[in-house]
């Protein structure tokens, strides 16, 4: 009799564990799936890239990440990527051709990101610091068989619902009547647009922006200013972004670009990279703050490719200057690059992976 009490209370003993087991994994399972997601891509930022950016800076806010990894990031055409296939495989999680805009080799529509997150009815969000059709916003907006389709991304852009966009390239989106345009026909997308949502095109009508739901700035008629001239900063639309964003209940994907860091890097300019790394680094913060307030809210930041063959000589904490450095070339490298992840999911992306596990994953979260 006693033995069979004892095999009854061992049996009780493991029924109770094992629930609770099972509770405790079905609760971490659905508290790492995030409701927010932030991506924050630097374009051509590779580690030296980074590194001088810290010597500049000193405490940067990408050292609050303590979960990192590794990516390779090159396409399904060539070792070297462009920023096309590299944001296409960010943004869907498919390999695919230089200059291909989420498309596949045959010229398929790949379903990105934000629409998956629409189909959910969570807000999405792109700002850049380039012309919004630019390649790397583009993969996440539009779907062309080459990037320089720059009027028909701009129609697709127009057409695709995305809550709030921030960047340049308003001569995409007005009618060639117009001084300025580079389109060859008389659509209007701006007066389109505003059909629908507030559009804006100064940094005066920025700052004055009230209570919205939606908006479209494009604050340039090509691409902004350099980071050193750039007075509407990354980190501000990003702060702006999200305060319009996380009023949606289901949450909210927002897609963050440091676009100039990839220019500078074709320039074999050193202070022009650390300058737009930092400037990105702050939009970074911006993130990461309201990761902290709401945990619900996962970070990521990461690169489409390295450009430049960047390479730090000499140089001095003390000081925070870099005073040598060099560069193997005016092109994009095969080097991998990292990603940092902060919050929900983070645990997801350390180790050494693919570019394509950034779409793979998110949508995968988003499917859940």
């Amino acid at each position: 009799m006693r033995n069979l009490c004892c095999i009854k209370l061992i049996f009780v003993c493991f029924c109770f564990f094992s629930q609770s087991a099972f509770t405790l994994e079905s609760s971490f399972q659905k508290n790492s799936v995030p409701k927010n997601i932030i991506l924050f891509i630097g374009d051509g930022m590779g580690i030296s890239q980074i590194t001088a950016g810290k010597i500049a800076k000193g405490q940067m806010n990408l050292e609050e990440f303590k979960h990192v990894g590794l990516l390779t990031t090159h396409s399904q055409s060539s070792l070297i990527t462009d920023s096309g296939a590299a944001g296409t495989a960010l943004a869907t999680g498919y390999k695919t051709y230089n200059k291909a805009i989420s498309v596949s080799s045959d010229g398929t529509p790949l379903k990105t990101i934000i629409e998956y997150a629409q189909d959910v009815e969570m807000a999405t969000g792109l700002v850049v610091t380039s012309s919004i059709t630019h390649a790397t916003p583009a993969a996440f907006s539009a779907h062309v068989k080459n990037r320089k389709q720059h009027n028909l991304i701009a129609e697709q852009i127009t057409d695709s619902r995305i809550d709030v966009l921030f960047g340049g390239g308003w001569q995409y989106f007005v009618p060639n009547t117009t001084v300025g345009s580079n389109r060859p026909d008389h659509k209007n997308l701006l007066a389109q647009l505003a059909e629908s949502t507030q559009v804006i095109q100064t940094e005066e009508e920025f700052r004055s922006l009230g209570d919205v739901d939606s908006v479209v700035g494009l604050f340039a008629k090509k691409y902004l200013p350099k980071a050193n001239k750039r007075t509407l900063k990354l980190s501000e639309m990003t702060q702006k972004a999200i305060e319009i964003l996380s009023k949606n209940k289901n949450g909210f994907f927002l897609m963050v670009e440091g676009s100039q860091i990839d220019w500078a890097g074709h320039d074999n300019n050193q202070d022009d990279i650390i300058s737009e790394v930092m400037d990105l680094d702050e939009a970074v913060g911006v993130g990461l703050a309201y990761a902290k307030r709401n945990p619900q809210t996962l970070v990521l930041v990461t690169a489409d490719h390295e450009t430049g063959g960047f390479a730090l000589h000499d140089g001095s904490i003390d000081k925070k200057a870099v005073s040598e450095s060099d560069f193997t070339t005016t092109h994009h490298t095969a080097v991998m690059v990292p990603v940092f992840a902060f919050g929900p999911g983070a645990s997801d992306f350390t180790g050494i992976g693919d570019n394509t596990l950034i779409g793979k994953t998110i949508i995968q979260y988003l499917k859940k």
